[in-house]
């Protein structure tokens, strides 16, 4: 019987990463975050799931996103774009007509295969500058199988690790991420 594949919701992998421990890290962005901070750096991690970003700054006032979507999440008044987000299901239709990049998905499911596959591009670089994988988000304990999972594919490859968390979860939950030592 196979192993059982584990996937969680990813929303960017940042390589060569200084700021996010130390040495060149790769910086795997996880959504999902149990706070609503004002200041929030990351705000497309904040849902845990898959979403339409608009960037209104980038938008060309084309209209392809209102004839794509479905669900008439884009409207068009006073040639000013307003993104109804209550209405949008994220099918994703927008972004593909969004030649502009004013609509981006933010979130993605991937399996510990797909995000240990970009992470291991860099190995050379953790190895000669003391770097490594930092999990950061939103916030890696809402994900904590997905989370442990590449943890100890990062320990197994002997990449060194770092997490980037609020720690505002279930106490269970911080301790599953880290590996028993007995």
């Amino acid at each position: 019987m196979g192993q059982k594949i584990v996937k969680g919701v990813v929303f960017d992998i940042q390589r060569f990463s200084l700021h996010d421990g130390p040495g060149i890290r790769t910086t795997v962005f996880l959504k999902g975050c149990s706070l609503r901070c004002f200041w929030c750096q990351n705000p497309e991690g904040i849902s845990s799931k898959p979403e339409i970003m608009f960037y209104p700054d980038k938008c060309v006032g084309c209209g392809a996103c209102a004839d794509a979507c479905p669900e008439g999440a884009h409207v068009f008044e006073n040639d000013k774009h307003l993104f109804i987000r209550a209405r949008c299901t994220a099918c994703g239709k927008c972004v593909k007509t969004c030649y502009a990049g004013a609509l981006v998905v933010a979130g993605k499911m991937m399996s510990v295969e797909e995000v240990m596959d970009e992470v291991l591009r860099d190995k050379t670089f953790y190895e000669t500058s003391g770097g490594g994988v930092t999990l950061s988000g939103g916030d890696p304990l809402m994900q904590p199988q997905f989370s442990r999972a590449i943890l100890e594919r990062c320990k197994f490859e002997g990449l060194h690790t770092a997490i980037e968390t609020a720690a505002n979860c279930r106490w269970e939950d911080r301790f599953r991420l880290f590996p028993s030592e007995g």
